[in-house]
């Protein structure tokens, strides 16, 4: 059959975008499997849909609705493609874990709940053979009004899956700088998460169940893209890098005996890896490692089910600083019923640690997560009812609805003078120069405007615009606020 998968473009979405690594799995694993596949990619170029379904004539489309910001455009490649007489196909975390959602407000044939290569290659293969795809597992799907579920399917082996074919996009559009390296791409080698977070979806989503790729099949992806596009970084962008020390030594013996020349970073948790561990972690290539600490309270700590080694996270970016590796340390302020005494010891936490950068979000009520469906059931949260709600929501950079017991104002300066700060310094290494980071940001910005048209550019210039101004703003005009936590940093 013919699968067309569409990335939508986002709104008002500023950032460097990655690979769509999802699709990209899936569009390869039928491809492998003897079905014809295409990506179109409307974050890189928004092409005409209606062209695009005519030239290629696919059988079914499948859309990934990655983020809250594609709502938009994923309804416009929706009704085009149905329009077209293709059967459509959502697909995505925020589509998976709130489904009823998605059906009461598009006309869609299904939604592939969570991991999607198997189901998709069933659900193929069952429509080729004329068969009953209301019988495949991994579906929801809209009968009477009602939504219904099937069976749910078991994750699958993941060294059955064969190495992404890198030739279904344009591979140089998506690569970026990062800590020093000019040509950074995005990568997976794990999927899931072991944590119990309350404010994370992993719980629900990836089931507590994490999982490994053959670090072989990851070298040919990685070998594929040095070779071909020059690419110098890998950013692992696993939700647990490695979940104990046995598990990285291996990874790093890889790495090294590969003979690729490439530098990468990673995300995990406090308390899985020492000194040594970095300083072999670095001789093996890795330049960064990001910590999601969450809060500096233990009280908070232990409401939220984060689960650190409380004792252990000062002297883990210690030992980061001591084999000169960047760290970051992520911080979500806001939690609900979150003090201002918990939010005094998050900030003395992050102006106490020897981190690289630190960086502040909101908290936001996500579906799926178990602090959503306590503020839900208690009638404290009521989710927007249309896609046109969600895209307007701004949680990334107003704390609203705020769930805390801290002033609004306070959160949004306290974040604001963190990134301004962050902005303004030599940020990972003696060789950066102040301001660096502001600079990625903006060429970040510069890069969206490729393949797009003069209104998308336009509006993205006035959206950073704001979001800078706003930064600023709050980070310059609110002494009193940051006297009033106790923050300086202008000593670093």
């Amino acid at each position: 059959m013919r699968v067309l998968f569409v990335n939508p473009a986002m709104e008002r979405y500023t950032r460097q975008v990655g690979f769509p690594l999802g699709i990209m799995s899936i569009a390869t694993y039928l491809q492998t499997n003897g079905h014809t596949v295409k990506i179109l990619d409307r974050t890189i170029k928004t092409t005409n849909i209606k062209k695009e379904l005519e030239e290629f004539k696919p059988d079914i489309v499948g859309v990934s609705v990655f983020s809250l910001k594609a709502f938009t455009d994923a309804e416009k490649v929706t009704k085009a493609a149905k329009k077209f007489g293709a059967k459509v196909v959502w697909g995505g975390i925020f589509v998976s874990l709130d489904t009823e959602f998605t059906f009461n407000n598009i006309d869609i044939d299904f939604i592939s709940i969570s991991e999607g290569e198997a189901t998709w290659l069933d659900l193929v293969t069952t429509l080729e053979a004329g068969g009953d795809p209301y019988a495949v597992a991994g579906l929801a799907y809209k009968k009477d009004g009602k939504v219904i579920y099937t069976p749910q399917r078991e994750f699958m082996d993941l060294s059955l899956l064969p190495p992404i074919d890198f030739t279904l996009i344009d591979v140089d559009k998506y690569l970026g700088s990062m800590y020093g390296c000019k040509r950074t791409a995005l990568l997976y080698l794990s999927k899931g998460c072991f944590g119990q977070c309350t404010f994370c979806f992993n719980k629900r989503f990836h089931r507590q169940c994490y999982r490994v790729r053959p670090v072989e099949v990851f070298l040919q992806e990685v070998e594929y893209l040095v070779k071909n596009h020059n690419v110098d970084c890998i950013y692992v962008a696993d939700e647990l890098f490695c979940k104990n020390r046995q598990e990285m030594l291996d990874v790093c013996k890889a790495f090294k005996e590969s003979g690729l020349d490439f530098k990468w970073g990673v995300e995990t948790r406090v308390g899985i890896f020492e000194k040594d561990d970095f300083r072999i972690m670095k001789d093996a290539g890795c330049i960064w490692i990001a910590f999601g600490i969450e809060t500096g309270s233990p009280a908070m700590m232990k409401k939220i089910k984060k689960n650190l080694p409380f004792d252990k996270i000062e002297q883990t970016f210690e030992d980061c600083k001591a084999v000169d590796l960047v760290s970051l340390a992520n911080f979500i302020i806001g939690f609900p019923d979150e003090t201002e005494e918990e939010f005094r010891e998050t900030i003395d936490m992050a102006l106490r640690i020897a981190t690289t950068q630190r960086t502040f979000f909101f908290y936001m009520p996500g579906p799926g997560s178990e602090l959503y469906d306590e503020l839900v059931a208690s009638g404290r949260y009521k989710p927007p009812k249309t896609f046109r709600d969600y895209t307007n929501i701004q949680f990334f950079y107003s704390p609203k609805p705020n769930f805390s017991k801290i002033p609004s104002r306070d959160l949004k300066v306290v974040r604001s003078y963190f990134l301004w700060k962050g902005f303004s310094r030599k940020y990972f290494s003696e060789t950066s120069r102040t301001y660096d980071i502001a600079k990625k940001d903006i060429v970040d910005v510069l890069k969206q405007f490729r393949g797009h048209n003069l209104r998308f550019a336009i509006q993205l210039i006035l959206i950073s615009a704001y979001e800078f101004l706003d930064i600023w703003f709050y980070a310059h005009f609110f002494p009193s606020i940051i006297k009033k936590y106790n923050i300086n940093l202008d000593d670093e």
